[in-house]
């Protein structure tokens, strides 16, 4: 790739939880009961590094899901928080 494509990689990979898409925006993500668990996709690093601290807090004192049902819910709810954190840390 070109340097600025990799100056953009090498940036996104100081970010916990955070990649850069080939469209350019940042995705979300985090390992939660065994496997990644897509949170979102954001238009800056920043935002995608909101998200995922906040999906992260939210998950955090949860002692590990009994079924998968139970894990779908727990994600869900995360994703959610992240979506509203982001969204009223930057007044959307």
């Amino acid at each position: 790739g070109t340097g600025t494509q990799k100056e953009k990689k090498l940036a996104a990979a100081t970010l916990r939880g955070v990649t850069m898409r080939p469209s350019g925006k940042w995705q979300a993500q985090l390992y939660y009961a065994g496997k990644s668990r897509y949170i979102g996709v954001f238009d800056n690093k920043e935002r995608a590094s909101l998200a995922y601290e906040i999906a992260r807090e939210v998950l955090k004192g949860d002692e590990g899901p009994s079924n998968a049902g139970e894990t779908e819910k727990n994600v869900n709810l995360a994703r959610k928080a992240a979506f509203a954190g982001v969204n009223e840390h930057t007044g959307q």
